[in-house]
């Protein structure tokens, strides 16, 4: 699916970059949010690329006061490969490329990902739920 790119996304002042989630699914009976983090290159600004990072909902406590509730990091997979857009253009226009391609991810898509971003992180399945990174 997606591979590492040689250069890391930066949230300088000259740059761009927000953070949004965009989805909520369910695998294996563990609910997950899709975000995306939309970021400026640190060493080209005025280009846009993407990390999807995954929250495991299921035990989030709505109730907890805060910091009660230590969020989790999620697990993250970079997509910047597979996205298109004009890297030479308008900050805002690829911010829209981009999010239009977000959009039009299944969620099949999602659950793929999902399974990249674990196995890159070396998450099994003892660690987040049985089965849980098993398409369904």
């Amino acid at each position: 699916m997606s591979e590492q790119h040689d250069h890391d996304h930066g949230h300088e002042e000259a740059g761009f970059g927000v953070a949004l989630g965009f989805r909520i699914f369910e695998v294996d009976g563990q609910i997950y949010m899709a975000e995306a983090e939309v970021s400026s290159y640190v060493d080209d600004p005025k280009s846009l690329g993407a990390t999807l990072v995954f929250h495991n909902l299921t035990e989030l406590d709505p109730t907890a006061a805060p910091g009660e509730d230590d969020e989790d990091e999620g697990w993250r997979v970079d997509i910047d490969e597979e996205l298109t857009r004009d890297e030479g253009g308008g900050t805002r226009d690829q911010f829209h490329a981009i999010l239009r391609q977000l959009a039009a991810f299944s969620e099949q898509d999602l659950r793929d990902y999902l399974k990249e971003a674990r196995e890159g992180h070396g998450a099994g399945e003892d660690e987040a739920g049985e089965g849980e990174g098993e398409e369904s």
